[in-house]
């Protein structure tokens, strides 16, 4: 279907492909996987619109394939109609097309040639897509999802999850020959992440998704592209199984670096003996002899290569605890004439012999709280709830209960109230090409102000989205180890369970509070067979220790932790 031959690609401040032979084969449910950078998005690009880019090597593919494409961020359309009705209207459009140019058949004036050329063109198009079966195929497709309820409901009723979920229903309705996703799962809520899973599941075209999500990454896909040192690792399998496979490889690969090390090592041992009589002795068959092994070194060091790859997830998140005040003084403070006048400002905090003793978390206290956007009804009226000093809470919800839009007017509460001690992250609502950097970069800049930055508190909207897995692994460690009180917006299950002491729930325009093991058991019981938390965490931990023991030449052990025998020699 799409075949890449000795492709390479770049920017001129970093390349991002050296020399790749890959191939999407029809049928695939491939995922592209790969750290935050190291060129997802510039991939999809290339291949929506290569006759835009200058590469080396080919992509081989038919120019007019059709393909669909579901970007990170999808517009939500305002016009009339029901879910049924905006599904149904592509569909609709083409019929109504036929049936015009039938009409155009039978006038005798008509250019037959063009016009019957015309006719064939669109139904090959109404045979692509099935159009004859449209309305038994929306309802299959609803089904599969679970979302016949959506039906009959206004499109001006749908939260933006679930519109983003419509925009891919569509997509998968119109049949593309190639489907490209880029983070598909982006802000949908947990109900609706599993809908995606089940279209995913139960889609019979090609697809190529672009994502970081871990339930995606375990529920779906049965083919793997990494992208690592500027190449791509293509396996055949599902990604954990692919993780297993990559780690078992690389144990063996480095063990074999390390033999050939040794061997290299032996060879310059005997040409500096060598090369030490020669610079003894004026005979000559010992210059040729040390010119002779010093040749037969480069080719070694030729067939050894460059040492095997094994990426290093450097991320690593300190959020930043402290009263901002003692850390820096205002532009205003200081162009006060009397110094004094800052301390007399700030009398709490002037004579404190021990900075840490003044530092306490800032608790968060909502009272009375009513959220109504104009001329709707109100989505939350008159709630109230406290977080601890040093409590880390979450906010879950499905779309459109106004989480978001809650924690924004809280920012805006504490701001007023004690003026730079809580952070604010701010989810990424849309893209901006401007800045040339993916979702993932973006939210990395943002995470690194707030461990650049002191807070005693932190209000977190959707901070994992966008990252790659080891980046969200290393923030939610640095959530829990953060001293300060964080309130979180969150659809990252593995956020939620990883961070959350207690979680307040948004059902039915009222809030409920649960504990973290509650809300996990509930999710385990009502969709899935088994503990895939407590697996992903196990698969993720084996992963990082492995990894520390190829590094540390360990590789006995970490075949040991991988659950393999000991390798023959």
């Amino acid at each position: 279907m799409i075949k890449f031959d000795k492709f390479s690609f770049g920017f001129p401040e970093k390349n991002l492909y050296e020399d790749v032979n890959l191939e999407i084969e029809t049928g695939d449910h491939l995922v592209l996987i790969g750290s935050n950078g190291s060129g997802k998005s510039s991939l999809i690009n290339l291949i929506l619109h290569e006759e835009k880019y200058t590469y080396e090597g080919l992509i081989r593919m038919n120019r007019d394939m059709r393909i669909g494409y579901v970007s990170q961020f999808v517009e939500h359309e305002t016009s009339e109609g029901s879910v049924f009705d905006i599904l149904a209207a592509p569909f609709k459009e083409l019929l109504q097309k036929n049936d015009d140019l039938c009409v155009k058949m039978g006038n005798a004036e008509a250019d037959m040639d063009a016009v019957y050329a015309e006719y064939q063109k669109v139904m090959d198009q109404i045979d692509a897509i099935d159009a004859y079966n449209y309305e038994s195929n929306i309802g299959k497709e609803l089904a599969a999802a679970g979302l016949s309820a959506l039906r009959d409901r206004q499109i001006s009723q749908l939260s933006g999850g679930e519109y983003k979920l419509l925009f891919i229903m569509r997509n998968m309705l119109l049949s593309p020959e190639l489907l490209i996703m880029d983070e598909p799962d982006v802000f949908l809520d947990f109900e609706n992440l599993i809908a995606l899973i089940n279209l995913i599941n139960s889609y019979k075209g090609t697809l190529l998704t672009v994502t970081h999500n871990r339930l995606l990454l375990t529920q779906c896909f049965d083919k793997v592209w990494n992208i690592e040192n500027k190449s791509i690792i293509e396996f055949p399998g599902t990604f954990p199984e692919y993780e297993k496979w990559m780690l078992e490889n690389k144990i063996e690969i480095f063990e074999r670096a390390r033999d050939f090390d040794e061997f290299i090592k032996q060879q310059e041992e005997v040409a500096k003996k060598v090369r030490h009589i020669a610079e003894m002795t004026a005979e000559a068959h010992y210059g040729r002899q040390l010119k002779a092994r010093a040749s037969y070194i480069e080719r070694l060091n030729k067939m050894r290569g460059d040492d095997p790859f094994l990426e290093e997830h450097k991320h690593e998140f300190h959020l930043a605890f402290g009263n901002p005040l003692t850390e820096t003084r205002s532009e205003s403070d200081h162009n006060k004439s009397d110094e004094n006048a800052w301390f007399e400002d700030h009398a709490d905090l002037a004579d404190a012999s021990d900075a840490e003793k003044q530092i306490e978390a800032s608790p968060i206290e909502v009272r009375n709280y009513t959220l109504q956007y104009e001329d709707d009804d109100a989505l939350l009226t008159d709630v109230s709830f406290t977080v601890a000093p040093g409590e880390k809470v979450v906010l879950v919800g499905t779309n459109g209960t106004g989480k978001s839009s809650m924690l924004r007017d809280i920012s805006r509460m504490l701001e007023e109230k004690n003026p730079g001690q809580f952070g604010y992250f701010k989810q990424i609502v849309e893209s901006d090409e401007s800045l040339k950097l993916s979702g993932g970069e973006r939210n990395l800049a943002r995470i690194e102000e707030l461990c650049t930055n002191p807070h005693t508190g932190l209000l977190l909207d959707e901070p994992t989205s966008h990252l790659d897995i080891y980046a969200q692994i290393e923030l939610e460690k640095a959530i829990r180890d953060y001293p300060g009180t964080v309130l979180m917006v969150s659809h990252d299950l593995f956020a939620i369970t990883g961070c959350a002491d207690r979680i307040i729930m948004i059902e039915d325009n009222q809030l409920r509070e649960v504990s973290g093991r509650a809300y996990r058991k509930s999710i385990y019981k009502k969709y899935f067979a088994s503990d895939i938390f407590d697996a992903e965490k196990q698969r993720i931990d084996t992963e990082i220790r492995v990894t520390n023991l190829i590094h540390a030449g360990k590789y006995e052990e970490a075949r040991k932790a991988l659950g393999f025998p000991k390798a023959d020699k």
